[in-house]
């Protein structure tokens, strides 16, 4: 007896139903396109290669598209695949923002990858004050004279003092940075105080080198002044002990001498003469979307250092 509805024929067809996209199979393929190649991006995960080989052959049977192109160098991307990963990567970065959002109990929480100029000891008070504020948030900070790269290096917020020499990232500028010459009031009273940067160059000078620097030049206006230190190193810290102690000259960023400054064991030196001055910059990827920890870390700061001013 028919009650309004047909009755299904025995052998009936039904329409084919579509693989859905596989999120985790998705956040591997993009591990495996950051790293450049399973091996490397098995290390990172810690999923297995032949794991990271089948979801995404599974992904690639499921959008019907050849995603990676492999060879024994490794792996790069199709014409096909390049599209799906900067499109997908934006997405799964939401999507991962939005389950941390709703998981967390309201507290922000994960972990931050974060480059600093080698040395730049305030910033270590700015990120003990960031981890009390967010006590959940893990850092991971790394400190370098190598300029790493955001991508490769899987940095979320670099802080650079300097020109930028590149477009590939988003600036957003804190302050500016005066380099100071600095000296202790004994090494002033053994040589005297010095009034231009030909007396400075007489003086004994401990200055940064790197090791791919051969000349050292100071410059105001028109005036050039080439001189040669008895000492120099890359290490910041360094140069702060010889002028603490009396041994030389040196040329310091006003936030980092400011405490020896203010309490008279540092004397700042011409103070007519014009001075370096240098943007301090947090930078990020341009290509991704800012993450909850990365625009809290980057509120922060702003936050810290309008306090210094």
């Amino acid at each position: 007896m028919k009650n309004g509805m047909e009755s299904l024929k025995i052998g009936t067809s039904f329409p084919k139903m579509e693989r859905t996209m596989d999120f985790n199979a998705t956040k591997l393929f993009i591990a495996v396109m950051n790293a450049g190649s399973f091996s490397a991006a098995s290390d990172k995960t810690g999923v297995p290669i032949s794991t990271l080989s089948r979801k995404i052959n599974e992904l690639e049977q499921a959008l019907n598209v050849q995603l990676l192109e492999r060879s024994r160098q490794g792996v790069r991307p199709t014409h096909k695949g390049q599209q799906f990963f900067e499109q997908a990567r934006l997405g799964i970065e939401l999507l991962e923002d939005a389950q941390k959002s709703v998981t967390s109990a309201h507290n922000l929480q994960g972990k931050l990858r974060l480059s600093v100029p080698p040395n730049f000891s305030i910033w270590w008070d700015l990120l003990i004050e960031f981890q009390q504020r967010y006590p959940d948030i893990n850092v991971f900070c790394h400190s370098s004279e190598r300029v790493v790269d955001l991508f490769e290096d899987g940095v979320d917020v670099a802080l650079r003092m300097g020109n930028l020499n590149t477009d590939d990232v988003i600036a957003k500028p804190l302050m500016t940075v005066e380099v100071l010459f600095v000296a202790s009031p004994s090494l002033l009273a053994r040589h005297g105080t010095p009034t231009s940067l030909a007396e400075m160059g007489r003086l004994p000078v401990a200055a940064w080198e790197s090791l791919n620097q051969s000349s050292f030049e100071w410059g105001s206006g028109t005036e050039k002044v080439k001189y040669e230190p008895f000492f120099s190193t890359n290490n910041v810290q360094g140069l702060i002990h010889y002028a603490l102690s009396g041994m030389g000259v040196t040329q310091l960023p006003d936030l980092l001498a400011r405490p020896w400054l203010e309490n008279g064991e540092l004397i700042a030196l011409l103070p007519e003469t014009a001075k370096q001055v240098l943007p301090l910059h947090l930078v990020y990827a341009r290509h991704k979307h800012p993450s909850a920890l990365v625009r809290a870390y980057l509120d922060f700061c702003e936050e810290w250092v309008a306090k210094l001013r």
